[in-house]
């Protein structure tokens, strides 16, 4: 008789273990979205970062359009619902132009039949190894439960909110492709296409995708996460290189020397994923200009 009293001692020992552990990852999240990018880089890459001298370089030149100046936040996948991320929903859109916010990084994919979608990743947010088609994808829901949104019905967002702008991110391999799509959708609203800003993932892309549509300098970002943030001297020079004057990274990976720097040279750093008032706080008093955020409002920050 006392085996079923052990074994459920057991099993409430293992629950109330996966519950402390859970706790520590909500309250600690951003430290461990740096802890794991650092893991990431030092088993993925072996390359060097280069040694060039900015010391004299000036600073970095701001295009016309300087849409940063209008936010310090973007909303991660549209916004968290429900404590989710990465519903890139319609819901988090709604509730996004609901609290009268404007800036929302979305993520891109194409379902099995070839329509650009709003979506993150499959297996995680439609729990399925494999790719749906546009049918399969409006009949279902993300996390079982938010409504899924096509790249053309997002645009219709745009079309009616006129100060929506939309950060472009996706995970295909083609990312020039994922734009052209997006511009061909937005072609009878050229205030819509406008309205989008790019993620640079390497370097070359921009030119390429200015053929496409003559996008503003400042129109464009370089984000980290694909090329390496461990690599600030290679990332500043094609920067300098393609007149970017906008950069986002992981939250806590540069040090302090290499922030500066940045700063020092004009550029604007935004930080992801930023959820924390604190941690936000932090960074904007080391020149940090904003975030990336599923939660975070504008009047957690301590900014005039």
């Amino acid at each position: 008789m006392k085996k079923p009293v052990h074994r459920l001692k057991w099993v409430l020992l293992h629950l109330f273990v996966l519950g402390v552990l859970a706790l520590i990852f909500l309250k600690f999240s951003e430290e461990m979205t740096a802890f794991k990018a650092n893991i990431y880089y030092l088993m993925q890459d072996s390359r060097m970062d280069s040694h060039i001298d900015f010391t004299d370089y000036p600073p970095v030149r701001h295009a016309e359009n300087r849409w940063y100046e209008k936010t310090r936040l973007v909303y991660h996948a549209g916004g968290g619902m429900d404590g989710l991320d990465y519903t890139n929903s319609k819901e988090a859109m709604e509730n996004l132009l609901e609290r009268q916010q404007s800036f929302a990084e979305i993520d891109f994919m194409y379902t099995s039949d070839g329509e650009l979608v709003c979506m993150h990743s499959w297996k995680d947010q439609w729990n399925s190894e494999s790719v749906p088609s546009l049918q399969e994808f409006r009949a279902g829901k993300i996390y079982g439960k938010y409504t899924t949104m096509t790249a053309a019905e997002l645009v219709q967002y745009m079309v009616d909110h006129p100060k929506l702008h939309i950060i472009i991110d996706t995970k295909e391999e083609d990312q020039i492709s994922v734009v052209k799509t997006l511009v061909d959708l937005s072609e009878s609203h050229p205030d819509v296409t406008d309205r989008f800003i790019i993620q640079l993932y390497a370097a070359g892309v921009k030119s390429e995708i200015q053929k496409l549509y003559p996008f503003d300098d400042g129109n464009f970002l370089f984000t980290t996460y694909k090329f390496g943030y461990r690599f600030p001297n290679k990332i500043m020079k094609i920067c300098y290189d393609e007149n970017i004057s906008v950069v986002t990274v992981p939250y806590g990976v540069w040090e302090e020397e290499v922030r500066q720097l940045y700063v020092s040279k004009g550029f604007i750093l935004f930080e992801h994923t930023v959820n924390r008032p604190d941690f936000a706080n932090g960074s904007l008093e080391k020149g940090v200009w904003g975030f990336y955020t599923d939660f975070l409002a504008p009047e957690d920050l301590n900014v005039q």
